[in-house]
């Protein structure tokens, strides 16, 4: 593979990486789309099932930080977008107090009026994992989801 990737949309060798740094407010959760545009125009190889997964899943991700962190203006946040080597990663990162979330969490009945971001976000990606990082006092949220490029296989 070429530094650049081929035109039958094989991934590059050094996979793209766009990051997006703010405080979790609505204005870092409205930048998002922006964001996956910049990655998805360096990472053509993604079939667009797998972007709108990816996309689904870090929104309902970034969503909950925002709603829940205590005092939003002084929580910073960070996205790091990736792709290559036959998978899409997606790292946030926060300031705010370790939160207490339950991954295996289910989806909640139709009358329900929330709680359905994690089980969505879980469901569209093959990997979801949340930790306290000590040192750095706040949460790491890491989505990875395989993809199939042209070439028909995982990474080509």
């Amino acid at each position: 593979r070429s530094p650049t990737g081929d035109p039958r949309g094989t991934p590059p060798d050094d996979a793209p990486l766009v990051g997006l740094s703010a405080t979790a407010s609505p204005p870092w959760l409205d930048a998002l789309p922006d964001a996956f545009a910049a990655l998805w125009g360096q990472a053509p190889w993604v079939p667009a099932d797998d972007r709108l997964a990816v996309e689904l899943a870090t929104t309902e991700i970034a969503a909950n930080i925002v709603r829940h962190s205590p005092a939003p203006e002084t929580v910073e946040v960070r996205a790091e977008l990736d792709a290559g080597a036959g998978r899409v990663v997606v790292v946030l990162r926060d300031t705010a107090p370790a939160a207490d979330v339950d991954l295996d969490r289910t989806m909640p009945p139709p009358e329900a009026e929330s709680g359905r971001g994690l089980a969505l976000a879980r469901a569209c990606v093959d990997r979801l994992e949340h930790r306290w990082v000590a040192g750095t006092s706040g949460n790491e949220w890491r989505l990875e989801r395989r993809v199939r490029t042209a070439g028909g296989g995982p990474g080509g």
